[in-house]
Parts: C-alpha cells; sequence; structure tokens
C-alpha cells in the first residue's frame, strides 16, 4: 500500500496450533516427488556445508564414498 510516496507495510500474522502446522507441513511432503524431496535434502545440505564452511569435510566424505561404492561393486558382480 502506498501513501504518498511512503510505502506502508502491513504485518499479518496467522496463527496456528501446532498440530496444524504439522498436519500443514505433512501434506506438503506427501505432495511432493521423490526426485523434488531429494532436490529439497541436497539443497539442504549444500547451504549447511556453506553456513558452517564444512566444504573439506564434505569432499573428503565423497572420496571415501566413492571408494566405498566401487569395492562393493566389485564384490556384488
Amino acid at each position: 500500500m502506498l501513501k504518498g510516496n511512503i510505502r506502508v507495510l502491513k504485518k499479518i500474522v496467522n496463527k496456528i496450533g501446532i498440530n496444524e502446522e504439522i498436519d500443514s507441513n505433512l501434506e506438503y511432503w506427501i505432495s511432493k516427488s521423490d526426485s523434488e524431496k531429494i532436490s529439497a535434502i541436497q539443497e539442504l545440505r549444500l547451504q549447511y556445508i556453506k553456513l558452517f564452511n564444512k566444504q573439506d569435510e564434505y569432499d573428503e566424505s565423497r572420496k571415501r564414498l566413492r571408494g566405498f561404492c566401487r569395492v562393493t561393486k566389485q564384490t556384488q558382480s
């Protein structure tokens, strides 16, 4: 809303009970596809890595995971 040259912002707050919030979150995630859920998790992981400066640890764990996957694939063949 504008009053003259000044923009006025209205604060809107909707209060809901904790059970309503849980139901709302559950419905939201149930409605998402598996790939959308995985993308959301990956985005959160990347934000965590950046926020807490964990890039070196992330890189090291990826190296270990790649080695584990190779061993697992070789033993299953």
